[in-house]
């Protein structure tokens, strides 16, 4: 498996941030599903995690060798994949200015039809953040565990109910549109991403995944969901993730092996 681990300038951050490619060569340690020309999965990392997060908690290389996936992992801290009111903009950075960068220093497809985008929990907000402002960029949209009813999400910040985040950082992120938002107005769209969402049934954000995927399907956003035991943890999630590659390889989510 082929891995590049580095850091890269951000015109968008002002700053050098870190970022790994996971590219699925050739090896005699895994047998892959497809051998075409590789999609391209931009994988987003949770509140207090990193780029690193996907490669130590789960068998991501496994997957995207099996798979045939191109897997960019990069870092926005604890953004929430938005700009913010400190200038840092990263939304700018994971929307426009990444995807130019890859594809000036690998020889990668930015073809809307090779090219993914997911994440758990603050990555789930990212993804589908990133993934219906930019439509045209992104065939498929995964959804791991998601913050997706914000408002809910964040009046538990404001009522000090979730320790893990102070309100002075929520107040600091410039959002436009939520990602209930950005699903009702990407009803429209001409070129909608198609979307997976996924949950455990003992996660805490539970309830506020059974408010996005009602509101979906209430604006008639065609979409496909799973659910299971487990918790807003990486067991869940190492899971989870192979149905989020199946599902963009077009494969039966319930006859494919689970690894």
């Amino acid at each position: 498996m082929g891995i590049f681990k580095g850091t890269l300038y951000s015109a968008s951050l002002r700053m050098n941030t870190g970022i790994n490619i996971i590219f699925p060569d050739h090896s005699n340690d895994v047998d892959p599903l497809f051998d075409d020309v590789p999609k391209v999965l931009y994988l987003l990392h949770g509140l207090g995690g990193n780029e690193d997060e996907w490669m130590r908690f789960t068998k991501i290389e496994y997957y995207a060798k099996k798979y045939n996936f191109i897997v960019v992992m990069p870092r926005v801290d604890r953004s929430f994949y938005c700009n913010t009111s400190y200038k840092m903009k990263y939304f700018d950075y994971i929307a426009d200015e990444l995807p130019m960068i890859i594809s000036r220093w690998f020889r990668i497809s930015t073809d809307r039809k090779d090219t993914f985008i997911a994440g758990e929990s603050m990555g789930g907000f990212g993804a589908v953040k990133v993934g219906l402002n930019r439509p045209e960029r992104f065939a498929g949209i995964g959804i791991l565990s998601g913050v997706l009813d914000y408002d809910s999400f964040a009046k538990t910040i404001y009522d000090r109910q979730w320790q893990d985040m102070d309100a002075a950082e929520l107040d600091s992120f410039l959002i436009a549109e939520t990602p209930m938002e950005l699903a009702k107005k990407a009803v429209s769209l001409q070129y909608r991403p198609k979307l997976i969402q996924l949950c455990g049934t003992e996660d805490f954000l539970y309830e506020n995944n059974q408010a996005f995927r009602k509101q979906l399907e209430d604006i008639g956003y065609e979409f496909t969901y799973r659910e299971g035991p487990g918790e807003h943890a990486w067991p869940y999630w190492d899971k989870a993730i192979q149905y989020v590659f199946m599902f963009f390889r077009d494969l039966d989510l319930d006859k494919t092996l689970i690894y």
